[in-house]
């Protein structure tokens, strides 16, 4: 065998170990559908956080007076030892917080002529044994009115998510 055909055969063996492994029928679902395939963070929690935090800080006593408000940094805290992407369920957040216009959303890194800074955290535990995976997650946000430093809505949305073996 000449050192081309050697080439070529290696080349197909290793197009093939790279090959996607969800290349068979692709169906579209809704976003909101829950589909869980297994304990880890998924869309499905992305939802159920930004709608109860959205929900809950509209309904607070800051949306009577439609404030202007920063994102500061949401968090990546304890116990996360899985990828979250925490700068989508911050811009989700403010999508969603626009949508409503009962906040204004203002970019500013210095948070200086707005009325609050939204930050928060999201934490995990992971508890795993020989009977199945038990996954917890909690995202906290935390809104502070920036004049005064004073913590004026907190919130923690939750997922529990277990697997039995």
């Amino acid at each position: 065998m000449s050192l081309k055909n050697i080439s070529m055969v290696l080349s197909v063996i290793l197009l093939m170990g790279c090959s996607s492994d969800n290349s068979g029928k692709v169906v579209r679902i809704p976003t909101t559908d829950i589909v869980d395939s297994d304990a880890t963070y998924g869309v499905e929690d992305l939802n159920i956080f930004v709608n109860k935090m959205v929900k809950s800080m509209l309904q607070s006593s800051i949306s009577q007076k439609k404030p202007s408000v920063a994102f500061g940094e949401i968090g990546i805290g304890s116990g996360v030892y899985e990828h979250i992407d925490v700068k989508l369920i911050s811009n989700k957040i403010r999508t969603n917080i626009l949508k409503s216009k009962e906040v204004e959303i203002k970019n500013s890194t210095t948070f200086k002529n707005v009325d609050y800074k939204l930050t928060g955290d999201i934490h995990a535990i992971k508890k795993e044994n020989s009977k199945g995976v038990d996954n917890f997650y909690m995202l906290n946000l935390i809104l502070t009115n920036v004049k005064t430093s004073t913590v004026v809505w907190s919130e923690d949305a939750e997922v529990r998510k277990l697997v039995k073996r």
